[in-house]
């Protein structure tokens, strides 16, 4: 990893030089997630926090729905519930007209619920993320709620004590 670490700085400078504050923003949002899968959470926000600042400042939605995103699944895995959902909630914000995006959102927020033994709110928005993927005809979004809602019945059979 650490070559596609320094491969990211050399972008981010690069790119900052000609100015090219989209192609800044991807840079910082791909560290993130470089930096989630090598575990250092901190250097991840700090790079999801300065991509949410470029795309805040020019209001691209696209890149501020991904990084609110990725920032609830980051949040959310450090055990910080009430920062995940608020992401959630920040995230479903930049769904602007993008249906597939509201159905990340409420699949995410299902998987969330699921987690935390909230079994009824997880199955209310796991069928209503299904029921967008269906519109959609997004099939890979309705196998993903189909799994979470096949795990959320038996967590409501079998309820954790």
């Amino acid at each position: 990893m650490p070559g596609e670490i320094k491969a990211g700085h050399r972008a981010i400078n690069l790119f900052s030089k000609k100015g090219n504050q989209h192609q800044v923003c991807q840079s910082h949002r791909l560290l993130g997630h470089i930096h989630c899968s090598t575990g250092e959470q901190e250097k991840a926000v700090y790079h999801f926090e300065a991509a949410l600042g470029i795309a805040s400042s020019y209001n691209w939605h696209f890149q501020l729905f991904w990084v609110r995103y990725a920032l609830a699944r980051l949040s959310f895995n450090q055990g910080k519930f009430d920062n995940a959902h608020a992401h959630v909630g920040l995230a479903k914000v930049h769904v602007v007209d993008n249906t597939y995006f509201l159905g990340r959102t409420m699949e995410l927020q299902a998987g969330f619920w699921y987690c935390q033994h909230q079994f009824e709110a997880a199955k209310s928005e796991i069928l209503r993320a299904a029921e967008v993927y269906g519109k959609l005809k997004a099939a890979g979004g309705l196998e993903r709620c189909k799994e979470l809602l096949q795990q959320i019945e038996q967590g409501m059979k079998n309820p954790v004590a």
